[in-house]
């Protein structure tokens, strides 16, 4: 239309035709759009709906403080969009939160509640417990229950009462427990840690529980994979292990287990 207006060209009478038209016929039916819909549809509608995120994180208590692990595969839907992301991050020195749900979501409160506990040291002298920043960290997610936000977040940490584990989620509710395995991947972890879990295990002992509880949720959840990264949280403060792949230390565990056998 423009060439027409400006310049006066007159497609239909041109002599050089840019564009052939070629015919194409297309039988059309009734149901054109169920013959391509139909079988996926009825897929979705009989089986059970799609997961949106997948994740694997836990912690759990042993002699000397917090054992942490996690899986690094962050998904959207279907599609894996990184396979090395970092799911823990420090509130400050001695508190750790692991995150499970949309990693926007999560990073947004993981920085509100990092300044609030801020605030509050410059206001009394000293941080706040782990039971009290998850009482904040519920307050901040309590304006927003009933929307679409989707964040789950375990704080990990050591106070003037020692270590300690809070859940708190998107709609405000807030738990504390000895054991904590939050995502798709938790209830394959959990099947792990009821089997080899008891309280006052050493380090290495422990070590070793989270890495095998990470990596079995891994082989078992399809949302969750990639590599499994360990923390601690001890009196001094936090520290991180060295990531695995875990297909190569799935592989490391099978055989170490037919060794034994």
């Amino acid at each position: 239309m423009a060439l027409q207006s400006v310049c006066g060209w007159d497609a239909t009478n041109s002599s050089l035709n840019l564009f052939p038209a070629y015919s194409l016929t297309v039988k059309r039916s009734p149901n054109f759009l169920q013959t391509f819909q139909g079988s996926s549809s009825h897929h979705r509608d009989s089986g059970p709906p799609p997961q949106a995120h997948g994740t694997t994180t836990l912690a759990f208590r042993y002699a000397s403080g917090i054992a942490v692990a996690t899986d690094s595969r962050s998904s959207a839907g279907k599609l894996v969009c990184s396979p090395d992301s970092r799911k823990a991050f420090l509130i400050h020195s001695h508190l750790l939160a692991t995150t499970s749900g949309s990693s926007a979501d999560c990073q947004f409160f993981g920085r509100a509640l990092a300044r609030e506990c801020k605030l509050y040291k410059v206001r009394n002298g000293d941080m706040p417990s782990v039971r009290g920043a998850a009482r904040m960290l519920s307050v901040l997610m309590m304006p927003f229950r009933g929307t679409d936000i989707c964040a789950a977040v375990t704080l990990c940490g050591w106070d003037r009462n020692g270590p300690c584990i809070c859940y708190v989620y998107n709609d405000g509710t807030r738990l504390c427990s000895d054991i904590i395995s939050v995502g798709s991947g938790s209830p394959y972890a959990y099947s792990i840690i009821d089997e080899g879990y008891r309280p006052g295990m050493e380090e290495e002992e422990a070590r070793q529980l989270a890495r095998r509880s990470v990596c079995h949720a891994g082989r078992r959840d399809a949302y969750s994979g990639g590599f499994v990264d360990v923390y601690w949280v001890r009196e001094g403060g936090c520290e991180r292990d060295a990531r695995e792949d875990q297909v190569q230390l799935y592989a490391k565990m099978e055989k170490e287990q037919k060794e034994k056998m």
